[in-house]
């Protein structure tokens, strides 16, 4: 296997149970959990939880990033304006709007990934990218919207928050690639988790709002800190090793997609042709990405 199938599969698979755990958070809900506070208990314990895996794996040598000044700088910066950024950014957004414009606006991230990549190595991006990103925000619009262009109506507030949460996957998917490649994504995604989740935590203390935990809600949370949060995260940041930021970013539109299939059989949702055709859309980014251009090669900040 390619490396740089590696990387599809792993870009892929993050989104995917990103996707798995939409629908977790919506059952957590539905028992009255708190939004703000999940938020900040599920980026500490996931970050516990893969600092266990590291430390099994290599022992003392994940405290190695803290050996250097200049490697503290870059995880803290990765901590609190990727990880940290993104998450508090996307709540707000679903705050002041709701769920399906949170998530219309985060997902222009690629767009800017696209922009801001081509400014910094003064390359054209890929042709394959450009219409891999149209089809994607196309799709991921479709399905978010059902197609009815007024659910975008929104406030202000709920603009600005949009747009700071696609910002924040910006410098979520950008903002890593040295470290990883120099001390693995698995390190580096749980400290990142942890530091993040501390910092939320002077903004939505964990210990206000807790739940009264019952077997239903421990076993929900249980799947969303573990695959939905610590192993997507890992998965999604190691591929950022083997291909580029942005067609890490564009395979995103994975998530989405799960999250309305297993919506429309877990909840019964309404999925009209519009809504096929969304997830037509955005499956057809996944097979144009596999492609390889012989003229331009990939715009990468990592590789």
């Amino acid at each position: 296997m390619s490396n740089r199938t590696k990387g599809l599969l792993l870009a892929i698979t993050g989104p995917a149970f990103w996707g798995l755990n939409s629908i977790a958070v919506d059952l957590l809900f539905k028992y009255n959990v708190d939004s703000q506070w999940f938020a900040t208990f599920r980026l500490i314990t996931a970050g516990i939880i893969i600092l266990g895996i590291a430390f099994a794996q290599n022992g003392k040598a994940i405290f190695t990033p803290f050996k250097s000044i200049k490697e503290i700088g870059r995880l803290l910066i990765f901590s609190l304006l990727g990880m940290f950024f993104v998450q508090y950014t996307y709540i707000m957004a679903i705050h002041a709007g709701n769920a399906a414009t949170a998530t219309v606006l985060q997902f222009t991230n690629p767009i800017m990934i696209v922009i801001v990549l081509a400014v910094m190595k003064w390359r054209l991006p890929r042709r394959q990218d450009v219409i891999a990103i149209i089809l994607a925000v196309a799709g991921t619009f479709l399905i978010a919207t059902h197609g009815q262009i007024g659910a975008l109506a929104m406030s202000k507030l709920a603009l600005f928050w949009g747009l700071m949460a696609a910002v924040g996957a910006v410098f979520y998917t950008l903002l890593p690639g040295k470290l990883v490649k120099k001390f693995g994504a698995i390190t580096v995604s749980g400290w990142a988790m942890l530091i993040a989740g501390i910092a939320i935590n002077f903004v939505n203390p964990a210990w206000k709002n807790a739940p009264t935990f019952n077997w239903p809600i421990i076993s929900i949370l249980s799947f969303s800190i573990i695959f939905g949060t610590a192993i997507a995260y890992l998965v999604f940041i190691q591929s950022l090793s083997y291909i580029s930021p942005t067609v890490a970013s564009t395979l995103g539109a994975v998530e989405p997609l799960i999250g309305t299939i297993f919506s429309v059989l877990l909840f019964h949702i309404a999925f009209g042709w519009i809504d096929a055709l969304g997830a037509t859309l955005i499956v057809s980014t996944v097979f144009i990405q596999t492609m390889h251009s012989k003229k331009i090669s990939p715009v990468d900040l990592g590789n």
